[in-house]
């Protein structure tokens, strides 16, 4: 639960006093936490991409990413990726930004990160490759690809890993001083994902729509 609340970046309750006390709080907290999590993420809904539209195109060798609109470039931004950025994302745990096409699936205003474009990785051909391969098994295989099917966000807890985005440094004040004192742009810092400065990222997410395509080449 505790690890949960973290990926959502909802705030953990410390209850003290009686028992009584801690279970009502827990009470009170288990009703209204829904609502807090709709308020800060909005996620894709069963509707079809307009890939005419808004775009974006990640390229991983030379870090940039390239936004779109009706075809024309409008911007380019210097990014971080994952940790160790060579090939496509295989495992959970493997610090390495996916290759493919996939679209924005969700969109947190109140992240860890600032803010929060979620993609839809694992796309078709990650859950394919990783049943063909062994990684993953065809309940799972089959449940990726119906969400995606829907256009909807894929399960985010197989072993292929998920929650990748685009994002911008640390919120907190502590662990925002030593990401930007240690990985400042260009340097590689993240799990997977991919980081740009906050005023980047708000830039971004608002000429972002959900289910706008997002495509990462290596």
């Amino acid at each position: 639960m505790r690890r949960l609340f973290r990926r959502l970046n909802l705030p953990l309750f410390a209850c003290s006093g009686s028992r009584e006390n801690s279970h009502a709080a827990w009470l009170v907290f288990s009703l209204i936490w829904p609502l807090m999590v709709l308020s800060e993420v909005v996620w894709a809904q069963n509707v079809s991409v307009d890939s005419s539209a808004t775009k974006i195109v990640i390229f991983k060798e030379r870090q940039v990413l390239q936004l779109y609109k009706k075809g024309d470039l409008q911007k380019t931004y210097r990014i971080c990726l994952g940790i160790n950025p060579r090939g496509p994302k295989l495992i959970q745990g493997d610090s390495k930004t996916p290759e493919g096409l996939y679209f924005v699936c969700s969109k947190n205003v109140s992240s860890r990160f600032h803010r929060f474009l979620g993609l839809s990785y694992p796309g078709v051909e990650d859950a394919q490759r990783a049943f063909e391969t062994g990684r993953i098994c065809l309940d799972e295989r089959d449940s990726i690809i119906n969400q995606l099917n829907k256009g909807l966000a894929p399960p985010w807890d197989t072993p292929l890993g998920g929650w990748v985005g685009i994002h911008g440094y640390p919120t907190g004040s502590y662990e925002n001083k030593w990401t930007l004192l240690l990985y400042p742009k260009p340097h590689n810092w993240t799990d997977g994902c991919i980081a740009m400065w906050n005023f980047e990222i708000e830039e971004l997410f608002t000429n972002v729509s959900l289910n706008t395509p997002v495509r990462i080449e290596p």
